[in-house]
């Protein structure tokens, strides 16, 4: 999973089957989370991959694209809150 640099990267892009043109379009203004946009696991493997790095003593950078889910940064919160809560 991860490299001999110890070091990772985890991308959040266009959700998996659907156009780069289409996730904009549905995302804009990317001022709110858009409903089932966001691939159903990804918060929770990305919460996951962020805590076996930690184990396993691997830097990683986590880069979160509005076309994600609507908003970067909404989508940022998701995650850290799935990653404190266990």
């Amino acid at each position: 999973m991860f490299n001999a640099g110890r070091q990772s990267v985890v991308r959040l892009m266009t959700p998996i089957d659907m156009r780069y043109e289409d996730a904009y379009a549905k995302a804009r203004p990317f001022d709110t989370l858009v409903e089932g946009m966001m691939q159903p696991d990804m918060v929770r493997e990305t919460a996951e991959i962020m805590r076996r790095a930690i184990q396993d003593n691997v830097e990683t950078s986590v880069i979160i694209n509005n076309r994600a889910g609507g908003n970067a940064p909404m989508i940022a919160q998701k995650v850290v809150e799935e990653f404190l809560r266990k």
